[in-house]
Parts: structure tokens; C-alpha cells; sequence
């Protein structure tokens, strides 16, 4: 077999292993999905299928900016601060894997927050409303036992994104890592020298979180938080450090749970609907194009399962308009097949060899499978990058869906007939919706000469 045939085998049984509804893999500590810690490489990676708000309800806020505890003059415009809110929001809700949240201002006071899947309300309400405003203080030499600020101030607005996250001490305790940029980091490194052998305070939003005594002197901007931390908690820090502190005061003036717009019987009889409309698809295939129908139901089944996977690996947000378009690229991948196949059959019916009419079959169908998929691609591109919600999420799905059917109608399939043509029983052309060619008559009538 080869290389490329092992690889298509690989992914295939990767695909197979993602799309297990309830797994999960980690070594060497436990968290959901896949985990992995191997000296400094770490991968923290939840797998499950992500529902949207109209298939599994959510939580929704609304929170109302409180610009009268605003400093004193402070001249950003309301609207200004508005749409930082929102987009420190924004960052802090899709770095911790809920997509398709709705995020909108209401009038040039309020945000309406609305969260698919999430059912705890303290949880929603501490992700969207907590300032995570981190400072670090020194001992206050005028007042033994205090902490005050350094003059100007060194804060999380200091921050490198890239290097705040979550790392494990001793391999198990959380601990959220941080690293200061350009002039920061400096300080940090001179905070070292000047208050060697005494305690630092950490504080995230005028708390404590830790104090912990400078033992050596810094040679980089970095530190550790440490604390009474959780992997969620440390990663909900984290998030919220990386997506900066909040420029308005938020409170939360209304919170409710949202109920799918559709019930469970609505999803359970569209998932019998998509079953069945795949079963006759299978039908037609095998009836009409005989072996290869059967080839491109199982890359149809190789198709569904790397979609699925990928879906869940992204991760997409399912919501009856995502669906929508994996349907519809499902649809893309039976046209791909329906195109390669009908070629075939009009070589073979031409009289060229199977190996020959299967080889420019392939030839003569991919500019079109090619550029009707690149076509579609742009289109969801478009799409996405104009709209917002559940278009982003069909676009994304159609995208998705076109990318992994273009591969299975190119290489999976090709590759399943190029094997089954190998196969002496399966090389007879009636398997292949034509008939077999009739003995030349002249031929047969010829008389046989002796050499």
C-alpha cells in the first residue's frame, strides 16, 4: 500500500477516534479532551460538539456600563468605550470555546450578552463583569505590613498576550504565567533587585491573589500567579488577563436562562429526515452507478466522519443554520462523485480500457469538480467576512464541508477505485453501469490459422 493510502487510513481512524461522542485522553494529568505535557510542549484540547443557542439554549445577560465610577477625567466618548467593552467581551467569550455568542450593545448604556450552552449564571456573570484590572504593588516602607503602588503604576495593561497562560507547578498545581513587554519588563527585572528577599503583592481586581517573596533576581519579564487555582479557574485568569481589563464598570441589571428555540423533538425528527435523505442518496448511487455508487458511499461515510471531526475539533457551533450548510455540502460532495463517474462510464462506453477509462475519467471530471468547489469556498468566504450569528456559522460549516468533500471526491474515491479495479472479479463493466462489449462478429468469423 501506498504512503498516501496509509495516510488516508490514518486520518480516517483519527477522525473515527474524535468523533467518540464521550472520551477522553490525557497524560499526564486529567482534563477533558485531549491533554498533553511533554517537557515544554503542552496541549490542553476539549473535543465535544458544540450546540448553538436555537438547539440547546444558553445564558443571557444584560449588563449595564457604569460610567458614574469612571476616574475623573477620563474623555473617551460613551460609544467608545462601548465598543472596547464589547470587544474585551468578545475576546474573553471565544477563548473560552463558546462560539456564536450574541454580543450587541442596547442603546449607548447597556450589552446584551446571550451564551449558547452555558447554564451556570455565576459562571456568566464573573466572565463578562470582572475588571481584571492585575497590579503589582511593593512593600510600603512608611506602613510595615502594607503594599502600595509603584509610581506610574505596573499593570496588566503591561501585559505580553502571547505569554500569559496556564502552566502546572510540581506537574499538578495551576499556575497562570505572565510575562511583561517592552519597558515593563525592565521594571519588572529593576522590582527584582530593589526588593530582593521581600514580598511583591499581586492583586486582580484591589484583592490579593498572591505575595510571594522574591528569592532571586529576575533576568526576564516574567512571573507566576499563584493561588487556590483550579485548571478552570487558572484558564478563566488567564483568559481574561490575555483579553485585557474591562475600561467600564459593568453590572449585570438581568439574567435568565434561554430555552432552545427548537425542542428535542424538533432536532430528533431533522435528524431522521437527514438519515433518510442519505439513505435514499445510497440507494440511487448503488442502483444507478452500481460498484462505483458503492465506492462513493463509503467516501461519502469518509466524508461525514472527517467533517464531524473537524467540526468538533475547530471547534464549530452547531446551529440549525451550520447544519444547514453541512447538508448542503454533503449535496457538493455527491456532485463531485456523480461528475468522476459519469465520465467513466462515458470512456468506457467509448471502448477504452477499464484502467484507461477510470484514469481520464478522473482527468476530465477535476476542472470541474475543482472549480465549482473553489466557487463555493468564495462565496462562504464572502459570507463570513460579511456576516455576523448563525450566517458566520453556515459559512464556516459550507467551507469546511466543500474543503474536506473536494478531498474525498479526489483522493479517497480515486484511490478506492484504483484498488477495486485491481481486483480481477470486480473488472467486469457491467459493475460499472455499462455493457459488456459484444464479440467482433468479423473477428469470430475469421478462421484460425495455424503459426
Amino acid at each position: 500500500m501506498r504512503l498516501s493510502s496509509w495516510l488516508v487510513a490514518l486520518v480516517a481512524v483519527l477522525a473515527i477516534f474524535v468523533d467518540i461522542p464521550k472520551h477522553q485522553f490525557s497524560f499526564p494529568f486529567n482534563c477533558p479532551g485531549i491533554c498533553l505535557k511533554i517537557g515544554d510542549f503542552q496541549v490542553n484540547q476539549e473535543i465535544k460538539t458544540h450546540l448553538g443557542l436555537d438547539l440547546q439554549g444558553g445564558t443571557q445577560l444584560v449588563l449595564r456600563l457604569q460610567y458614574e465610577k469612571l476616574p475623573a477625567g477620563s474623555n473617551a466618548s460613551q460609544s467608545e468605550l462601548q465598543t472596547q467593552t464589547i470587544r474585551v467581551i468578545e475576546n474573553r467569550i471565544n477563548n473560552l470555546g463558546v462560539s456564536e455568542p450574541v454580543i450587541q450593545g442596547l442603546g449607548t448604556d447597556k450589552i446584551l450578552l446571550e451564551l449558547p450552552g452555558i447554564d451556570d449564571l455565576q459562571q456568566a456573570n464573573d466572565v463578562a463583569t470582572r475588571q481584571a484590572f492585575l497590579e503589582v504593588k511593593v512593600p510600603d516602607k512608611d506602613n510595615p505590613g502594607k503594599y502600595k503602588s509603584l509610581e506610574p503604576p505596573l499593570t496588566g495593561a503591561d501585559l505580553n498576550p502571547n505569554g500569559v497562560y496556564v502552566t502546572f507547578q510540581n506537574g499538578t498545581k495551576p499556575v497562570v504565567h505572565f510575562e511583561f513587554k517592552g519597558a515593563a519588563s525592565d521594571r519588572w527585572v529593576q522590582i527584582s533587585k530593589d526588593y530582593l528577599n521581600q514580598p511583591v503583592q499581586i492583586t486582580l481586581d484591589g484583592k490579593e491573589v498572591s505575595a510571594p517573596v522574591i528569592q532571586t533576581v529576575f533576568t526576564t519579564g516574567t512571573g507566576i500567579i499563584e493561588g487556590n487555582f483550579t485548571t478552570k479557574s487558572a484558564n478563566e485568569l488567564s483568559i481574561q488577563l490575555k483579553s485585557g481589563s474591562l475600561p467600564v464598570p459593568l453590572e449585570v441589571i438581568q439574567s435568565s436562562r434561554v430555552e432552545p428555540t427548537l425542542g428535542r423533538d424538533s432536532v430528533n425528527r431533522s435528524l431522521v429526515a437527514g438519515a433518510i435523505g442519505l439513505l435514499l442518496v445510497a440507494f440511487f448511487m448503488i442502483a444507478y452507478y452500481r460498484l462505483p455508487g458503492a465506492i462513493a458511499v463509503l467516501a461519502l461515510l469518509y466524508y461525514t466522519a472527517l467533517t464531524y471531526a473537524l467540526f468538533r475539533l475547530v471547534p464549530v457551533t452547531l446551529t440549525l443554520a451550520g447544519i444547514a450548510g453541512f447538508i448542503l455540502s454533503i449535496g457538493m460532495a455527491v456532485d463531485a462523485n456523480v461528475l468522476t463517474f459519469e465520465r467513466l462510464k462515458e470512456e468506457l462506453r467509448s471502448g477504452k480500457s477499464l484502467r484507461a477509462a477510470v484514469e481520464e475519467g478522473r482527468r476530465r471530471a477535476f476542472p470541474s469538480i475543482l472549480y465549482s468547489n473553489l466557487a463555493t469556498i468564495m462565496t462562504a468566504g464572502i459570507l463570513f467576512w460579511f456576516g455576523t450569528g448563525t450566517v458566520k456559522g453556515f459559512a464556516l460549516t459550507l467551507a469546511i464541508g466543500v474543503g474536506v468533500s473536494f478531498f474525498t471526491a479526489v483522493i479517497v474515491t480515486q484511490m478506492l477505485l484504483h484498488a477495486v479495479i485491481e481486483v480481477n472479479s470486480l473488472r467486469r463493466r457491467r459493475l460499472y453501469g455499462v455493457e459488456e462489449k459484444a464479440p467482433d462478429a468479423r473477428a469470430a468469423a475469421s478462421p484460425v490459422v495455424a503459426v
